[in-house]
């Protein structure tokens, strides 16, 4: 696959210091580079010490300008559900946002995502990473939890040699995380499937 067959993917990735913004965003952009996409990324946003907002960009085959305009994202994933609402004004209607959270997003936002038909779909990550005996894999869940849905086009297992050819002390423990992340978006997606039509 080549950047020249895929349209433009433009993503924001949020959440607060501490909870790996910065790897989950090279994990993803190194990823599409590997598979010959063309990739562009700000900088990281924000307050990168623990408890501060934090937030990045990444564009694969899009424009060269790094950050992405209020209203024109396709996809959010969201560390922290607090600042999924932070960032909303950067999705474009009929976006997805991916939000790491036991129960979606406040009620009170329900209208506007209704509105712009922006699709929610949530996942208690930092549960599953500490059952896993890390609440630090929390992004890698979530990278998981995306690559069910295909919503990235990055293949699973593009993913989990990315995480492979970093040879980092974590490999093994985010290697599990990527695929708890998957199994539970799989549930989530073949549970969706069963809902009977009327």
């Amino acid at each position: 696959m080549t950047s020249t067959s895929t349209p433009e993917l433009k993503i924001v990735i949020a959440g607060i210091g501490g909870q790996g913004i910065v790897f989950l965003t090279r994990l993803i952009s190194q990823t599409a580079v590997n598979l010959g996409h063309r990739v562009v990324v700000s900088e990281t946003h924000g307050m990168s010490q623990r408890g501060g907002a934090v937030f990045s960009h990444l564009k694969i085959n899009g424009s060269d300008a790094p950050l992405i305009q209020r209203g024109s994202a396709d996809l959010m994933i969201a560390l922290d559900a607090n600042e999924a609402l932070q960032n909303m004004d950067y999705m474009r209607r009929g976006g997805t946002v991916f939000v790491n959270s036991n129960d979606g997003l406040r009620s009170e936002i329900a209208p506007h995502l209704e509105r712009l038909n922006i699709r929610v779909a949530s996942l208690p990550a930092s549960a599953i990473a500490v059952e896993l005996g890390s609440a630090a894999a929390t992004n890698i869940v979530m990278a998981g939890f995306v690559a069910a849905y295909d919503a990235l086009n990055l293949p699973l297992e593009n993913m989990i040699e990315t995480i492979k050819q970093a040879a980092s002390k974590g490999a093994e423990r985010n290697l599990k995380a990527l695929e708890a992340g998957f199994q539970a978006g799989q549930r989530q997606i073949e549970s969706a499937q069963k809902i009977p039509s009327e």
